[in-house]
């Protein structure tokens, strides 16, 4: 029989040997938090140079809110901002004294409690998807 070895390969005998890659040139992905938002994601660059900008496109850009800090957009920061919002919608409250028939003060605590369903809503979110995670 032949001796055919290709680097480490010996095939009368198997693998010889296993390499491992640094762990220093393979990209590491994200941390959950730190994610980018879904539209800033990569757009293919065939369909760059080949799609024609439509009304839809247009009008999809006209209507899409202007965001001057794009960083909001990370789920950990807009999730710290949202806490603070919070809070100062509770503070501002807190100080409010109750005149009779105050609409500030009803609709500064409308605003709180809406914004605390939102919140206990995103953590219930956070609960299933980790219990999704987890199996």
């Amino acid at each position: 029989m032949t001796d055919m070895r290709i680097s480490g390969l010996v095939f009368d005998r198997g693998i010889d040997s296993i390499t491992y890659a640094q762990q220093d040139a393979q990209p590491t992905l994200p941390e959950r938090g730190e994610s980018a938002p879904p539209d800033v994601g990569a757009r293919a660059q065939l369909s760059a140079l080949l799609d024609r900008p439509s009304i839809d496109d247009f009008l999809e850009y006209s209507t899409r809110p202007q965001i001057a800090n794009r960083d909001l957009l990370v789920p950990a920061r807009f999730r710290e901002r949202l806490d603070n919002a919070l809070q100062q919608l509770r503070d501002v409250a807190a100080q409010r004294q109750p005149a009779g028939g105050d609409d500030e003060l009803r609709i500064l605590n409308r605003a709180t409690r809406l914004l605390s369903e939102e919140v206990g809503l995103r953590d219930l979110v956070q609960m299933y998807r980790s219990a999704l995670y987890q199996g």
